[in-house]
C-alpha cells in the first residue's frame, strides 16, 4: 500500500473534503506501506479507531497541515514504523 517517492499517494487518505460527520476508518489493517499508514488533509469529525499499522515508512497517522479540526483518533496500534528518506525530514 502506498507508493514510495510519491507525495499524496498514501495508503489511506482522507483528501480535503470538509466535514465528515458520519464518515471513519474503523478496524482496518496497514501492512508494509511504502507512504505513510493514514493521512488526514483538509478533513474535520472523521472517526480514526481502532485500526493498525505495521510495518508503515514515514509518519503512520499524519495530519497533514494541522489545521484539521474535531477528528476523533483513537486506540489505534501503530508497530514497527519505518524511517523514510523520501517524505519530511521527521519522517
Amino acid at each position: 500500500m502506498g507508493q514510495a517517492f510519491k507525495v499524496g499517494r498514501y495508503a489511506v487518505h482522507f483528501h480535503m473534503i470538509g466535514a465528515v460527520h458520519k464518515s471513519y476508518a474503523r478496524g482496518c489493517v496497514t501492512h508494509e506501506s511504502h507512504n505513510r499508514a493514514y493521512t488526514i488533509h483538509g478533513t474535520h469529525y472523521l472517526r480514526l479507531d481502532n485500526n493498525v499499522a505495521y510495518h508503515a515508512k514515514g509518519h503512520n497517522i499524519f495530519i497533514e497541515d494541522a489545521a484539521e479540526t474535531k477528528n476523533y483518533i483513537s486506540r489505534n496500534l501503530i508497530i514497527k514504523t519505518v524511517r523514510s528518506m523520501s517524505l519530511l525530514n521527521t519522517d
